[in-house]
């Protein structure tokens, strides 16, 4: 956690556009650390558009980092989450 929070993250520069979102998020260490990554990624480009870190999976994350992809002008065509339960409500109002 030490290394996570020290480790100095350049600004990402955004190219908004029409994305294919892949959404997954990967957990570090043992279960009770609680440290893992939000990712979304451009199946196109493999650019990793946004990022988040979090404790456990929820929806309202999903939802958060889609909100910000939206409101930095990309277009989401379509979502590939994996089978965790409920996590589709946060593209729900996307129409795709």
């Amino acid at each position: 956690m030490k290394q996570r929070d020290e480790y100095i993250v350049e600004c990402k520069v955004h190219n908004p556009r029409p994305v294919n979102l892949i959404c997954d998020a990967t957990f570090y260490g043992k279960r009770k650390d609680k440290l893992g990554t939000l990712v979304f990624k451009d199946n196109e480009s493999k650019e990793i558009l946004i990022w988040k870190h979090i404790e456990s999976e929820l929806v309202k994350d999903y939802k958060y980092l889609k909100d910000e992809l939206l409101d930095r002008g990309y277009t989401i065509q379509s979502v590939t989450l994996d089978g965790k339960r409920g996590l589709y409500k946060a593209f729900k109002d996307i129409p795709i």
